[in-house]
């Protein structure tokens, strides 16, 4: 099922030889973590055709079996040898999931409460993970982990040579259980063992808020289930305090659900093009948003290189149709799609299914979207604190000009 789901469904062609050798790959890499120093993992050939790939691979998880005997779990050599198909494509969003790692994804992609330490992760431009944010109070606050801490190592594993889906699934885990983080405070170079004992987080998704002179904030953190609707109901709460003007936060926001993307530009875009998206035959297919956009109002989106995936889906929709100015820095670059697909056994792969592109069909994978006014983040910036957050202030300053050329909200709907 592994070698079929990547070459059924990867947004690219890609070889039976490379998946072949990403597998072997995969099956060694697992024994020798078993303390096999030399395992016998045979070569493998593909034929011209792809045909007798999947036997191959069963043959020799089965010679390995046979061999090892107690020294091998038999489930965890199949997941070392898709673990390697997956790492053969180069693809950082294309993952494995076990069970647990599955469960502990899904629950913070979702936003429901899970067992965490209460932190928000990014990824500087140095490739290093930082805790961007640390709540008051939260098992990380308590342990002594500070904001702008760089992440050296959880779980006893160098945090940069892993995933962000990886880290996820190593700092989420059941309430009252440890997890080990090793940080670096800002100026100060030796490593802090760290030992955390997570708790029942939540994270709001969405927060919003009228800053002085009826601006509305609003605060996009990730693109769960529920962020299209809670985008809507926070914009309809702003206008009716008074809201005259909209500052959409999506700074450090990584993305989510691709669907709810789609309803979160919703709020925003009038009937017309989000997103449109291409599979591996090449076979492109448009998204139009649902109608339900109220009438505009001056409009900034907030970005830093921190901001992907759907946060970019969004930006790209909003900026191609006009409808709001983009501050910030420039984005992080990722424009696929990935699904997820169940295995039997509770498991799951991520594989990048589609690339995608902006209504005027601007490709943004690796690229990013260029701010219209960049603005860069100094260390210490508050975000969304007037006067303390530069990038805020900066939106701020140029919803003042585009506030005198927008419609006027009408008092009533019918």
């Amino acid at each position: 099922m592994g070698y079929t789901t990547i070459t059924d469904n990867y947004y690219r062609d890609v070889s039976p030889q490379r998946l072949l050798d990403g597998a072997r790959t995969g099956m060694v890499a697992y024994l020798r973590g078993r303390g096999i120093a030399e395992p016998a993992v045979a070569l493998m050939h593909a034929r011209p055709d792809g045909r007798g790939v999947v036997p191959a691979i069963e043959q020799q998880l089965g010679k390995a079996i046979d061999r090892y005997g107690a020294r091998v779990d038999a489930r965890a050599l199949v997941y070392g040898a898709i673990r390697g198909e997956l790492a053969a494509l180069h693809d950082p969003y294309s993952v494995f999931f076990s069970r647990p790692e599955l469960r502990g994804f899904t629950t913070a992609l979702n936003g429901t409460s899970f067992g965490g330490i209460g932190v928000v992760l990014a990824y500087d431009a140095d490739r290093h993970y930082r805790a961007d944010q640390v709540f008051a109070g939260s098992p990380a606050a308590r342990a002594g982990m500070l904001t702008g801490d760089r992440i050296a190592a959880i779980a006893g594993k160098p945090a940069d040579a892993l995933s962000s889906d990886a880290v996820a699934a190593l700092l989420h885990g059941r309430s009252g259980t440890l997890v080990h983080v090793d940080v670096v405070h800002a100026g100060d170079p030796v490593i802090q063992h760290l030992a955390i004992t997570r708790a029942p987080i939540t994270p709001p998704d969405v927060t919003a808020r009228l800053l002085p002179g009826n601006i509305g904030y609003l605060e996009l953190r990730a693109f769960g289930p529920a962020a299209g609707q809670q985008v809507h109901a926070a914009l309809a709460r702003l206008r009716a305090g008074g809201a005259r003007a909209t500052v959409f936060d999506l700074r450090g926001n990584g993305g989510g659900y691709e669907s709810s993307a789609v309803r979160v530009a919703s709020a925003f875009v009038p009937p017309g093009t989000i997103v449109i998206t291409q599979t591996n035959h090449g076979r492109k297919t448009s998204t139009a948003a649902d109608g339900t956009a109220p009438e505009p109002l001056p409009l900034v989106v907030l970005v830093d290189r921190d901001s992907a995936s759907g946060s970019e889906l969004v930006t790209g929709a909003i900026a191609d149709h006009h409808l709001g100015k983009v501050v910030g820095a420039r984005t992080f670059g990722k424009g696929v799609v990935q699904t997820m697909f169940p295995l039997p056994d509770g498991s799951a792969m991520k594989v990048t299914t589609a690339q995608y592109f902006t209504p005027d069909g601007r490709d943004i994978d690796r690229i990013g979207i260029e701010p219209d006014v960049p603005v860069a983040e100094p260390p210490g910036a508050e975000h969304g604190v007037a006067g303390h957050d530069p990038q805020l202030d900066a939106a701020l300053g140029l919803l003042r000009t585009l506030e005198t050329n927008a419609p006027s909200v009408p008092s009533s709907k019918s």
